[in-house]
């Protein structure tokens, strides 16, 4: 199928992207947690998980443990600066190093992690175990 470029105005029905809802699987995910979307394509807490892509930060709580997946959404803000737990021992030099989901609230280097789930880039050291992350914007790697 041959693509062409538009050359004219073109409704793409763009959507702000600050908060934006995710179908959520059989779990409860916290606001503020880190959140990813499964092979499945549903949100679930962000973990080091095959197959999971990080898409942001939770906007609300919402419990779906008890219903099926599919059956709540959850809003997640997009991209920001955030602030996260550090699994590893941060220092001045980790400023602008990728980092990547360990749990729902701490980042990991890609060097302790299997699946390597990007979360973000560290933008402060807060502390040896706290940093601002710029994270990535889900359809940007």
């Amino acid at each position: 199928m041959a693509v062409s470029p538009i050359t004219e105005r073109l409704d793409v029905r763009r959507q702000p992207g600050e908060v934006l809802p995710f179908k959520l699987n059989n779990v409860k995910i916290f606001e503020g947690a880190l959140v990813s979307v499964n092979s499945s394509g549903y949100a679930v807490n962000a973990t080091d998980a095959s197959g999971d892509i990080f898409v942001g930060v939770a906007d609300e709580t919402v419990d779906n443990s008890g219903g099926s997946a599919g059956d709540k959404e959850i809003k997640v803000r997009i991209g920001g600066i955030v602030n996260v737990d550090s699994e590893f021992s941060a220092a001045q030099t980790n400023v602008t190093d990728l980092v990547y989901a360990y749990d729902n609230h701490t980042v990991s280097s890609a060097a302790t992690m299997t699946n390597d789930v990007l979360v973000g880039r560290v933008v402060e050291v807060l502390s040896a175990s706290k940093l601002r992350v710029a994270l990535v914007t889900p359809g940007r790697a």
